[in-house]
Parts: C-alpha cells; sequence; structure tokens
C-alpha cells in the first residue's frame, strides 16, 4: 500500500508540474478546466478529433499526418482507372470537379527531369460552401475539397484528402442543418477516394 502511495504522490506531482507549466507558458490549463465546467464543445470533440490527432502526431512526430485520411491505391489501377473511378462518382453524388493541378507535370516541363507523380482534384457544391461560409469565414479555408493523387518513393500510389473531423466535430456543435451538410460532403469526399483507391464505396 506504501509503494502505490508514492507512487500515486509521484503521479500527482509530474501532473501538477505540466499543468502549471503548460498555464504559465500558455495560458492554457484554465481554458481545460473552465471547459471541463461548462463544455462549450461538441460532445465527440476528444474521441473523434483531438486524441486521435494527439496519437498520430506523437507516433509520427507530423502534424500533417495527423490532420489528414488516406487510402492506399490498389496496385493494379492505372492512373486512368484511378481518374475515372473517382469522375464516377464524383457524378453520381452532384458535386462539381472544379479544377486538377497536374504538379509533377508542371515540374517535369519546367526542369526537364521526371517526376514522381502528383496531381491535386478539387470538388465543390457552391451553394454549400456559401452556407458553411456563412457560418464561419474561416471555412472559406476549407474550400474547395481536395483530394491528392501522389506516388510514394516507392512507387506507390496513395490518395490523401483532409480530415473533416475536425471541421465537424472539432469546435462547438454545427447547428443541425449545416452539420447535415457537411457529414453529406464528407460522405461524398470519402466514397470518391475510396473510389480512386479501388475500395467499397459505402452507399449512404
Amino acid at each position: 500500500m506504501k509503494i502505490i502511495k508514492n507512487i500515486l504522490i509521484i503521479i500527482g506531482a509530474i501532473a501538477t508540474y505540466y499543468m502549471v507549466s503548460l498555464q504559465v507558458q500558455y495560458g492554457v490549463t484554465t481554458k481545460v478546466i473552465s471547459e471541463m465546467i461548462s463544455p462549450k464543445l461538441h460532445p465527440e470533440a476528444m474521441e473523434k478529433v483531438y486524441m486521435p490527432m494527439t496519437n498520430i502526431l506523437l507516433d509520427t512526430h507530423d502534424i500533417t499526418m495527423a490532420s489528414i485520411v488516406r487510402d492506399k491505391v490498389d496496385p493494379e489501377m492505372s492512373i486512368e482507372d484511378i481518374e475515372e473511378a473517382m469522375a464516377e462518382v464524383v457524378i453520381e453524388r452532384n458535386i462539381k470537379d472544379v479544377g486538377q493541378l497536374p504538379l509533377s507535370e508542371q515540374v517535369e516541363l519546367q526542369l526537364d527531369k521526371k517526376q514522381r507523380f502528383l496531381k491535386i482534384y478539387q470538388y465543390c457544391k457552391p451553394t454549400t460552401a456559401m452556407i458553411m461560409v456563412d457560418h464561419s469565414d474561416a471555412f472559406s479555408a476549407y474550400l474547395p475539397c481536395r483530394i491528392a493523387l501522389i506516388e510514394d518513393q516507392k512507387g506507390e500510389k496513395w490518395l490523401y484528402s483532409l480530415n473533416m473531423d475536425m471541421m465537424i466535430y472539432g469546435g462547438a456543435p454545427l447547428p443541425p442543418e449545416l452539420l447535415k451538410l457537411a457529414l453529406e460532403v464528407k460522405s461524398t469526399m470519402t466514397a470518391i477516394q475510396k473510389a480512386g483507391a479501388g475500395k467499397e464505396v459505402d452507399d449512404e
């Protein structure tokens, strides 16, 4: 019992040290305590956003990896196959293809040197976009929705996009109508990315 008591004392001392340090350096502790007493964030913010992001960040030490979702592309799929599969979902889900950035192709032309494949695909529903921006101007930084197709250093293809859970669950709960639209956009982007990777698309 004495050993357990001593361990608890040590844990308490460490926790207190870090709480004091965070408060002195960043003024965070008071805000965290205030949030615990009177929650303003979405009730699933920690579970869906901040704890998964923290775990990935600590595992990879890469904040970009903590803020994205990615799918490895079926190696049997060519670039043409990927683009065709994504285009079919774009039409089915009634979202606009608002531009493509063939970055590796442009760099090849500039440097006259072969590059690993990198292309950005951009999608948007203008009416939904305006509703989101009416809620918060900061949502404009998420527009348009993007999916990146990249060939890694081993020659394997991956599809990357921003994790929309940050926008949906990371702050205060969204108004019901906006939440519905945001979930629809997330479902559409997930379907496009899964199709491009050669994976089964859930019919949501």
